[in-house]
């Protein structure tokens, strides 16, 4: 009778922990469910490694989201519809808290100011406009044209999809002047504070993203900083940043924006080439007697794309590529370019080809990679020619190369390096210098002279004795 009611008891307690489990895998389904997601980039590959961050929003001073100031001009109000003197009337689009705001101006001319022209000053009346179209007076008083009129809030976070129950604080700024004689400008913008955060840890380094809103309030219109906080204090600290559409480099990984949660609570990153984990020295480091890493760049003569694989083809297995990091020697017309030309060889490139040519029977494959050209080569001197070497880009897109014009007005425009993507930096070579690479047929380093701008010569003639030998 005992071992019966123990049985019963025992059964009893596994029926009701198996009705549990299933109650909270339902549970957890169903949750699971909710959650929608906004997706940036389909297709990738299902072995592709992928990294979910889950976000939180933290109150900061930090700036979430700039909404761009939205211009209006003032409208005549009817004679029926002025209430206490205002006579022209400013209406703004819907704020980030869901209310529309307005201004009632009229002049302030009954102001006897000694030391200021009346007509820079007018009465104000601000009024947040609810749904059912009443309305409530935030401001009011006297205004000095061009002052800014700042307006603090809160609403609710959820109303603009984050993942926090707490209210969001921020200021509203209006900016009124006179349009002309008659009617006003104004101008609305809003500022939200915080900061939309999250990190994971990836083999020995913290990957930290933070998200900021651009011109709007859209998931589409976001911008993402990643940054790489080694535990090795010895290792440097590595950052990216971009729209949420933009492929992000970070070390030698490029990775993109998957998805994001509607509500902004998770964020899936994944890598579509490289290895975050592996900087960009322990990659392309180069070493004699070891490849080189393959590259493609635009050929600016041809207009044809050139990787190592046809060059090492051109040259053939006892062949020999040699790659020229500088800009092609120019007579610059102007002492503000010429400071700006350190890379710039010291010897024309048909005599530096000549002297890397001399009596060999089979002649080395002549790469000039530059970030300047002058657009004369293009259409002048090289137009139709085969003057028996290469120039390419030195950037990955041909149309970041930095054209020159031949007139002391126009010196070349100097983008951000850090936003552009080079060989250079690829192969891990200093800024500043005139590098030369030696590579045979193989793909193998041979040669390196990483700043060869004092002797250029001497390091040709060296390289030529290489080859002969």
């Amino acid at each position: 009778m005992k071992s019966q009611k123990i049985y019963l008891i025992t059964s009893r307690c596994i029926i009701f922990s198996m009705v549990l489990i299933a109650t909270c895998r339902v549970e957890v389904w169903a949750q699971g469910q909710e959650k929608q997601w906004i997706v940036f980039k389909d297709q990738i590959p299902e072995n592709s490694r992928r990294y979910n961050i889950k976000l939180r929003y933290e109150p900061s001073e930090s700036t979430l989201c700039n909404v761009p100031q939205r211009n209006v001009v003032s409208v005549a109000l009817p004679e029926d519809k002025q209430i206490d003197g205002y006579t022209e009337w400013l209406d703004f689009d819907k704020a980030p808290d869901g209310y529309r705001y307005s201004v009632l101006l009229s002049n302030a001319r009954e102001l006897n100011l000694i030391n200021r022209d009346g007509r820079q000053i007018c009465k104000a009346r601000i009024l947040r406009l609810q749904e059912n179209d009443e309305s409530e007076i935030i401001q009011e008083g006297y205004y000095l044209f061009n002052y800014r009129i700042e307006i603090p809030f809160k609403f609710p976070g959820r109303q603009l999809n984050l993942p926090t129950q707490e209210l969001i604080s921020g200021t509203f700024t209006i900016n009124i002047y006179r349009h002309n004689q008659d009617s006003y400008r104004g101008s609305f913008s809003a500022q939200l504070k915080g900061s939309l955060t999250g990190s994971t840890f990836i083999e020995g380094n913290n990957l930290e993203l933070s998200l900021t809103y651009q011109e709007s309030l859209q998931h589409y219109g976001m911008h993402v900083k990643l940054a790489l906080q080694p535990i090795d204090e010895e290792v440097a600290y590595e950052s990216t940043s971009g729209k949420i559409t933009d492929v992000l480099k970070l070390r030698s990984a490029k990775l993109v924006v998957e998805k994001i949660a509607s509500d902004s609570s998770e964020i899936v990153l994944a890598v579509i080439h490289g290895d975050i984990s592996q900087t960009s020295e322990e990659k392309a480091h180069l070493s004699i007697n070891k490849p080189v890493p393959t590259f493609a760049r635009v050929d600016l003569l041809s207009r044809k794309l050139l990787t190592l694989s046809a060059l090492r083809k051109k040259a053939g297995r006892r062949g020999y590529i040699i790659l020229i990091f500088g800009d092609l020697k120019r007579e610059l017309l102007d002492y503000r370019s010429r400071s700006q030309e350190t890379n710039q060889l010291t010897l024309d490139e048909t005599m530096i080809s000549g002297i890397l040519r001399k009596d060999l029977k089979t002649p080395p494959v002549v790469v000039f990679v530059c970030r300047r050209f002058l657009l004369s080569d293009l259409y002048e001197k090289w137009l139709n020619q085969a003057p028996g070497f290469h120039i390419i880009a030195d950037y990955s897109n041909p149309m970041d190369v930095q054209f020159r014009f031949p007139s002391p007005y126009r010196p070349p425009y100097e983008r951000p390096p850090e936003k552009i993507e080079t060989l250079r930096s690829q192969l891990v070579l200093p800024e500043q210098k005139l590098c030369i690479l030696l590579i045979n047929g193989e793909g193998n380093l041979v040669y390196i002279n990483i700043d060869a701008g004092s002797q250029l010569a001497e390091t040709l003639t060296e390289i030529n004795k290489i080859m002969r030998d």
